[in-house]
Order: C-alpha cells, then structure tokens, then sequence
C-alpha cells in the first residue's frame, strides 16, 4: 500500500522501543499475534517503513531492525495493530497515527492538527540507519515524557503529539537516490518509559547497622572487605552489592523488634561517587565513630556518608515550607526522569507546566519572576517533594510548618485542601497578590495617603541585628517596618530611603533583597480579609488528622523565651487554617518563635520541603542561638547549585541514620533496572528480576 492510498486510513500502530536496556515481551503479551515479522533497515529507511506498516495493517507483528550490525545493542522497533496490543494488555511507548508525504497529509490521516503538536523537529538528508534512530528517538522521547532541553509539559488532558519529517535527499551518497520527502505522527500512548536508577556506579549508598559500636565496627570492616573483593572488570559487581545491601536493610525493617529492652539498631549510610570512595567514606566513618558515641552527636560528610549515635525519630519528624523567592532557575529539573510515574500523576491531577512556572523557571536565560508566579512556583516545588518525600518513600511528618507564604505550601500539600490547583489562576490574577502588597502597592498608596502621581520606592533588607534594637528606631520611621525575625538576622521593608536611614543610625549595613513586597508589614492589614476570603478553600473529606499543623500566626513577637504552652496545633478547618494564613500574612513574621514553638510541641527533626535550602540553615542558627543545637537536627530535600538527585539521597541517607520510618523501594527498584541496563549494554545476560519495562499509566 503506497502512501496516497493509504491516507484516508487513519493509523493505530502501536510502537514499542525495544532498546538495550529494555526488557524483552513475554510471550503471554504477544499471543495473540499470529507471528513476529523481522524487516531489517538496509538502504531505503521508507521502504522498510511503508513494508511495515502495510504488515501490521494485514494483522502481523513486525520487528523494524536496525541495519546496524550490533547484535544484542541493536535498536528494535516492536509494531502492531493497537487491538492487538490491548488484547496482550501491552502498554505501547507511543501510537503511530499518520504517515503521509507531508505534515498535511500525515495530520490529516492521524486526524490531528497542527495546534496539537508540540514536537516538530524536521531532519535534513539522513542515511536510513539515521532515519530509523531518529524515530526510534521519538517513540523513546514520548515513553519518557522527555525532551533534550528538559520535560515534556503538555496543557491537562491533552496528549503529547510528535511530527517528525525527512526531507529529500541531496548529495550524501549514503541518501538512496530519489528518495522523497516524508513526515509522519506519533501520539502519547499508555507506556510509560522505566525510572531512571537514583543509584548507580556514579552515585553509591550502603547502609551499616548494629546494636552497638562493636557491631557497627565489624559491620565497616565487613563492608570494605567486600567493595575490595570486587572483580574492578564487572560493571555490575558494586551495583549487586548495593542491591544486596539495601535488600537486607529492607527486610531488617519489617522484621518486628523483639523485646522492647532491647536497643534498637543504629543505621551507618556510607554515600560516594565511586567504590574507591566508598572505602574513604568507610574509613572516615571508622575513625569518628568512637568520639560520635561518646558526644552523643550526628556526623556527617560532604559527600553524605552519616551516622547518628542519638536518633531523632521519636515523634518528632517536622516538615518545613520555605516562602516567597526560593525557588531558582532549574529547579528540580531532572527528576522527571527519576519518578515518572509521580509526575504522570501530578499531570493527571493539574497544570504541572503552571505548578512550576516552567516557561520560567525551565527558561534557557534566567527570567525576572513576579511575586504571584514566585508564590506558585514555590508552592508547586514543594508540592512536588512532598509527594516525592511521602509516596514514594513513605514518609510521614509529625508536624508541619511554614515560613511566611510557606504556611500556604503546608495545607496545599499534605492533603488537606481539596484543589490546590485552583489557586494558580487565583494568585495570578488576584489583586492582592498582584497590585495591593506588590505592583502598584495600592495598599501602601492607601496607608501612606499618597495620591496616584507619588512615586513610591520599596525595598526589603536583610540585616543582621537584635529585633529590639530595630523596633526602638521605628518610631522615627514611620515607613520602615520590622517585617521578619529569623534568627541573628531581621529583614527590615518599606521605603527605601527610610530603611536606609534607620539602617545608618543604627550603624548597620543591610544586604537589599530588591523584591516588591509588603507581605508582614502594617500595610498589609488593609488586605486580612481579603486574604482570609483567598484562602476559605474546600477541604478533603478525610484529613491527615496526624499532622500537628504549626502557625506563626498568634506568637508573641521578639519574645526572648520559649513560645507560650497555649501556642496549638491549628485545627484543620477551612475558616480556622484561613485565618491563620491571613494572620501569618499580614503582621511581622517571627520565624524564631515559630520553631521554638515547634521544638515545645516536640519538633525534632526538621526538614525542608522546597526549592534550596534557606530555611534550614535559619533554623540551624535559631537552634546554635539558643544552645540546643544537639538535640535537634535539620534537613534539605533540595538545594540550589548541587545536583538534586545527590541532595535528594543525602535527605534520604540522614533519615536512614535518625531511624525514620521509610521506604527504599524507589532505591531497589532504580538498581533492579540499571543492573539490566549495565547486563544488556555489555552483552551479559538479563536479570530475571527485573520489572517489566512496559508498565502503563491512565490516559
């Protein structure tokens, strides 16, 4: 069947990428096939093309081979009827859907237009082998939800749509002569591409427990012996003993724990970049281990090799929500790659290219970022690692709590407000967030009685500097306002001019932030109820009744004790939690009392949830300030400039250590398919363990 004739036949080819690493179909899968018809790519990449698909549309199987002599590395393009698929509850990595001698033709076969594409690359004259690899490209790119410059982001409910076109041959010989130009359509399918592995020779964890320094010790030596034993020549020897490892910590904790007068286990994570790194981590953990029972303390590496002799898991575990202006270009940008299921959830749920901002954050060159799209962009980061933290690895908070708009990141993501993806459009279009408190400033203008000619110049400054020394001059500048307490450090906003002067009697030198602001200041009470009204938001039946939920709202500001024993929970309803956030809103924001009153209410373990880690080094000097910085311990799950996945297994790695319930499964289950990956890519034979890689996710 030619290409003319074929048009009006719309395509439902199903394609899947049988790569390398790719585990084969069982036969289960493909029995209603009557055979497998093997087409080999030689000279004329659109003959073997049209071949094929005029074999599947006669009811075969067919195997699209690359040329490429390359035996178990060759790429295999697995094609049959979409029925058939179904019927063999195969889950295809993409639909091919047109084919035609242009991008007319193929959309108009595939029934689609060209608003619906959001991938087009066109290819100039390529080989056949090129040809194939550019398709076989393609289908892998829709599996994986991926392109080169980062994810894949499409509008909810809408599939991903490719339209690659070949053009005519020019001079290259290797181009069969009169070849024509050709385009075709491959639309988002069920298939879901494997998670990449979060371990890997590149980024090795080991887990040592014992009972006691004895045992950690020959647990140590034990490891090291084994990292040394390994054949250097094997890719796949370190990648089997971290499997190993991490399969017995895994059974370890669910086996129950005995009598309660027994100790409990205390958990070494060795973390490195190589074997040879970890055998330095080992040693380096050896030598500390004596002086860290002895204090009491937790120790850890650059490198993220830890180990706590005093855990902090009893009760205690608290996540944080950082605010306004910590999010950074690049954010979370690979982990895609590394949870694709949770991201295919999060897009079922909403508009993740929205959540994250990504047409800014993900930009090629940093972008100027307004307040309202910092304020989702923040939010939708932290949304994104409490899932992360939560579904995949099991981890559930104690308590939460927020700094500033941080508190609004807490409710929209521990599951208590119903839409949360219903504040997007809000916030950017919201007047509060847009004109009153940033913008215009229209409730500056308002407090300060200024008329629409007046120019108003604000500014925030972070200064380091006793709160009571700021609030004794503020009579004298009736435009500066004390705006944060955090620690050894305030932030002071308001006019600038004003700021600067009180900051020049003061004799300090504040550090200007140029951001528009004036959440936390008098101004912003003309905003409570508005505020209050923005965040009356519809909650989830069943509530993570669990959580201790922690305000700043209500805290007696620059006190110089613990929070008062009456600072509670907030109760989780809708009236309740909105006035706490236009409480927290709208009056000076005192971080410190804030994390006192968690550690009073038992916080002991914090952890940040949310681009960079900013707020974890505050609550470190609030703690080493009030000298109990050892009996607390704090957490990032991001931080800007190092690599997210190494950061992410670090936070993982100290949890391990302070004997946080979790999860390792995602650990096992990346090692499950980089040992195939490695097995496969140096010839050797598959795993039998492994997943299957055809796994699917609702359309």
């Amino acid at each position: 069947m030619s290409l003319s004739s074929q048009q009006a036949m719309p395509l439902r080819i199903a394609l899947l990428a049988q790569s390398a690493c790719a585990s084969e179909l069982s036969a289960d899968q493909i029995s209603t096939a009557t055979s497998i018809r093997k087409i080999v790519i030689e000279s004329d990449f659109q003959h073997s093309l049209q071949m094929a698909i005029d074999a599947v549309l006669k009811g075969e199987c067919v195997e699209l081979i690359s040329g490429l002599n390359d035996g178990p590395r060759a790429k295999r393009l697995l094609m049959l009827s979409a029925l058939t698929a179904a019927k063999g509850k195969i889950h295809p990595d993409a639909y091919f859907s047109g084919y035609g001698a242009d991008a007319k033709q193929a959309l108009l076969q595939a029934k689609r237009r060209m608003s619906d594409v959001s991938f087009q690359p066109s290819f100039g004259a390529l080989s056949a082998a090129q040809q194939f690899s550019e398709l076989f490209n393609a289908v892998e790119a829709v599996a994986a939800r991926s392109l080169s410059e980062g994810y894949w982001f499409t509008q909810p409910h809408r599939a991903r749509v490719a339209l690659l076109t070949f053009n005519a041959q020019s001079s290259d010989s290797q181009t069969p002569m009169g070849q024509k130009t050709a385009s075709l359509v491959l639309t988002q399918a069920t298939g879901l591409a494997p998670a990449k592995s979060l371990l890997s020779n590149e980024r090795v964890m080991f887990v040592v427990s014992g009972q006691t320094e004895s045992s950690l010790e020959i647990g140590l030596a034990q490891l090291s012996g084994e990292i040394k034993a390994l054949d250097t020549s094997n890719p796949l020897g370190l990648l089997e003993l971290m499997r190993a490892n991490l399969m017995s910590f895994q059974q370890s904790l669910s086996q129950p724990s005995g009598n309660v007068a027994t100790p409990m286990h205390k958990n070494i994570v060795i973390q490195a970049s190589s074997a040879e790194g970890a055998l330095k981590e080992i040693s380096v953990l050896s030598t500390a281990l004596t002086s860290v029972f002895t204090d009491g303390s937790h120790y850890k590496t650059p490198s993220g090799s830890c180990f706590s002799a005093a855990p902090k898991s009893k009760d205690g575990v608290t996540f944080v929500y950082p605010g306004v202006g910590t999010v950074y270009p690049g954010m979370l940008a690979e982990f895609h790659r590394y949870f694709p299921s949770l991201f295919a959830r999060l897009e079922r749920e909403g508009n993740l290219e929205e959540m994250l901002q990504a047409r800014k954050t993900y930009a090629a060159e940093a972008q100027d970022m307004s307040l309202s799209e910092l304020a989702i962009a923040g939010v939708g980061s932290s949304y994104l690692l409490t899932q992360l933290l939560c579904e995949e690895f099991q981890v559930i908070p104690d308590f939460a709590l927020g700094y500033s708009k941080g508190e609004a990141s807490m409710w929209a993501s521990l599951g208590v407000w119903r839409n949360p993806h219903a504040l997007i459009e809000m916030t950017q279009t919201s007047p509060i967030f847009t004109t009153a408190i940033s913008g215009e400033l229209t409730a500056v203008r308002q407090d300060w009685q200024l008329d629409s000619e007046e120019e108003i110049q604000w500014n925030s400054f972070v200064v380091r500097c006793d709160a009571h020394a700021i609030e004794t001059l503020l009579p004298e500048f009736p435009r500066a306002y004390l705006a944060i307490i955090q620690g050894d450090t305030c932030v002071l906003a308001g006019c600038e001019v004003s700021c600067r002067a009180l900051l020049k009697k003061l004799g300090k030198r504040g550090i200007a932030a140029n951001r528009v602001t004036a959440m936390h200041t008098t101004p912003a009470l003309s905003q409570h109820a508005q505020v209050r009204d923005f965040y009356t938001q519809p909650l989830f039946d069943s509530l993570p009744e669990h959580i201790r939920f922690i305000s700043a709202a209500g805290l007696p500001v620059n006190s110089q004790t613990e929070a008062a024993p009456d600072n509670l929970p907030i109760r989780i309803d809708s009236d309740s939690i909105a006035k706490s956030i236009a409480d927290t809103f709208c009056a000076t924001l005192d971080f410190t009392s804030l994390i006192r009153s968690a550690r009073k209410q038992g916080a002991r373990l914090f952890i940040e949830v949310g681009a960079d880690r900013q707020t974890s080094t505050l609550i470190d000097k609030i703690n080493r300030n009030d000298g109990v910085s050892s009996g607390y311990c704090t957490i990032a799950a991001n931080a800007k400039g190092g690599d997210d996945v190494v950061t992410l297994l670090k936070c993982i790695g100290q949890l391990i250590t302070h004997q946080i319930p979790l999860s390792v499964s995602p650990l096992l289950t990346g090692l499950e398919h980089e040992i195939n990956r490695v097995s496969t890519s140096c010839g050797l034979s598959i795993a039998e363990n492994v997943a299957n890689y055809h796994q699917g996710e609702p359309v």
